[in-house]
């Protein structure tokens, strides 16, 4: 490993992934003065419990005081709000133009036209929330770039853009002709490219924060560190935790991966790894590839790589890992492969940084759905409510779901409640054990795939059919 840790020039807190938490975090609980959590302690009610301190229960939770004030809601985190992948994730406010052909597939032009502008109207809200509430998260709204790293990419790079000009959507992502992409950042792997509208970043820590700060303020009940081990649907629903209950006709599960460890959600999706890794301040580096706009950036891989800048000069680059599985633990957050693989595309798409150390990695489990794509709605009885399956692309779209569920549990009929991901038929993943051994195998072979091609050789045949068998299957994964 110490070859490895050489040659990617890697250094200090990217040596101990999961030994702290992401630099996001750290950044944002340095600004605060009260970080303490507060654990629940006996036995209480509510209107609505909300089960999750990331970005799906915190959104859920402002937009039901926002249309209803005097609500009684109570937030039960089992860390500290933003502590799991909503303070570690890459901060892509992004949309799902890019996403027609699997939207289009399940539910048609016209609703997945409808989803894409409804994703579209919550980054915008995003950025509305910051300014409202002072609430410094640096979101900054320059768009999305699309960069194909391999021949193989061309194709799926021309056909997102046929596909948003076939829709009546060409404004909203068009195609980038080589000079214009080296304009916009100057890698000598980019060979073509796109650029969709819809795209912010965010410092994603600031913002969970900053939501809990606000939520607070209206007077929002929040239990950090406060475990729920068990959830009675009733109605009415009671959580169930280590200190005490919460008893309320009404509960969101808000959980994210951890969804895998709940029975009436495990088949629904399978938990990946993702790991980011972060530069040193290298601002001069960035004006010399011309990247100080502030566009995020992704690849083509199926395994996607997905790249952006910060305040101070930095590239934080991040791609998938290797881990796949059903059970969630410390295996998830202190992955040295995942981390040296991340530092691996780093390097080979941005060689005038190789003298600019790695500095910071971390990681963790997402949730992937069999669609690829995010689900919202209810489960019996009917009073208890969910969001999952946002597969590493949850910052807009988890505004999005608090949205409906804050609407579905007031048992109001909105446009948002009409959203096509809202209720649909369920589709699951094989039951256990093939669930795990699948995952793993594939994701693997999927990974193989991308670098092969990346490297200019032929992918070996059998890790190919492999990466291929998901949409055999009749998923939205893969290749």
């Amino acid at each position: 490993m110490s070859s490895t840790v050489t040659a990617l020039n890697l250094a200090g807190k990217a040596l101990t992934p999961g030994a702290q938490r992401s630099w996001w975090l750290r950044e944002a609980l340095a600004a605060e003065k009260d970080v303490e959590p507060r654990p629940l302690k006996g036995d209480i009610n509510a209107d609505v419990v909300v089960i999750g301190g990331g970005f799906t229960g915190l959104w859920t939770a402002y937009h039901m005081m926002l249309a209803k004030p005097d609500l009684k809601v109570v937030v039960l985190e089992q860390d500290i709000c933003g502590g799991g992948p909503s303070g570690r994730n890459g901060g892509f406010a992004s949309g799902w133009w890019d996403e027609l052909d699997g939207l289009i597939a399940l539910y048609g032009q016209d609703q997945a036209v409808r989803a894409c502008r409804a994703l579209g109207d919550s980054i915008n809200a995003i950025g509305e929330f910051c300014s409202t509430h002072g609430v410094d998260a640096w979101y900054k709204h320059a768009g999305y770039i699309y960069a194909a790293t391999a021949p193989q990419h061309d194709a799926v790079c021309a056909e997102i853009v046929h596909l948003a000009r076939e829709v009546g959507a060409a404004d909203e992502l068009r195609a980038l002709t080589a000079e214009e992409l080296k304009a916009r950042c100057a890698s000598p792997a980019f060979r073509s490219g796109a650029f969709m509208r819809d795209g912010a970043q965010v410092q994603p820590a600031l913002l969970a924060r900053g939501l809990r700060r606000v939520l607070l303020e209206r007077g929002v009940t929040i239990h950090e560190g406060t475990e729920v081990t068990r959830l009675d649907p009733g109605p009415p629903a009671l959580a169930v935790t280590p200190g005490g209950s919460v008893r309320a006709p009404k509960a969101v599960l808000a959980v994210n991966a951890w969804a895998v460890g709940w029975p009436q959600l495990r088949r629904r999706l399978v938990a990946w790894s993702s790991y980011i890794v972060l530069t040193a301040p290298a601002p001069e580096k960035l004006a010399a590839i011309n990247w100080t706009g502030g566009e995020l950036v992704t690849d083509f891989r199926t395994s996607v790589r997905y790249f952006r800048t910060t305040r101070d000069g930095r590239i934080a680059f991040g791609g998938g890992g290797g881990r796949a599985s059903s059970r969630i633990d410390d295996s998830f957050t202190r992955d040295q492969r995942a981390v040296a693989e991340a530092a691996d595309g780093f390097r080979r798409l941005f060689p005038s940084f190789a003298e600019v150390p790695l500095e910071d990695a971390w990681g963790g489990p997402i949730d992937v759905s069999p669609t690829h794509l995010p689900t919202f709605g209810s489960l019996a009885p009917g009073n208890v409510y969910y969001a999952l399956g946002y597969t590493g692309n949850g910052v807009a779209p988890s505004h999005l779901a608090g949205k409906v569920i804050a609407d579905l549990v007031r048992g109001d009929d909105t446009d948002a409640t009409r959203l096509p991901m809202v209720n649909p038929k369920p589709r699951m993943f094989p039951p256990q054990p093939f669930r795990s051994i699948g995952a793993a195998v594939i994701r693997r072979a999927i990974i193989a795939k991308d670098t092969a091609e990346e490297r200019g050789v032929r992918p070996n045949p059998v890790m190919s059919a492999i990466a291929r068998m998901p949409r055999r299957m009749g998923y939205l994964l893969g290749p």
